[in-house]
This record gives structure tokens, sequence and C-alpha cells, in this order.
């Protein structure tokens, strides 16, 4: 069988050193999706707050308008 590599040899320390830098993007990867958790789950924690607080307004503003209404209306 013919030589199909055309001059380019890679040796198992290039293989190597490849792999050690793909073993530290993981890492740092993984550490970077770590830290975007936390930040994503305070959004989440904060978001959820905002729509209790909306949905609660309403009815306190009802309830508001009718205490004025009562305690000003002539009895």
């Amino acid at each position: 069988m013919g030589d199909d590599s055309n001059g380019v040899v890679i040796t198992l320390k290039e293989v190597y050193d490849e792999m050690r830098a793909l073993v530290s993007e993981v890492r740092m990867l993984t550490q970077e999706l770590k830290e975007s958790r936390k930040t994503d789950d305070d959004h989440e924690k904060r978001i959820r707050a905002l729509e209790q607080w909306r949905y609660a307004l309403p009815a306190s503003l009802v309830l508001a308008v009718g205490s004025a209404v009562k305690t000003f209306w002539p009895a």
C-alpha cells in the first residue's frame, strides 16, 4: 500500500499535548456553565417574585378601592 500521509507525521507527544489542552478547555467550560446556572437561577427567582407581585396587585387594588369607598360612603 502507498504512503498517503503526504509527509505529515503526528507524534504521540503532539496527541497527548492536544488532549491536555482539550481537558483544560472542558474544565474551563464546566466552570463557566456552573456560574451561568447560578445566574440563571437568580434570574428565575427574581422573575417569579415579579410575577407573584403582578398577580397580587389587581386583588389588592380592588380591596383598597372597596375599603376606601366603604370608609367615605355616607352611612
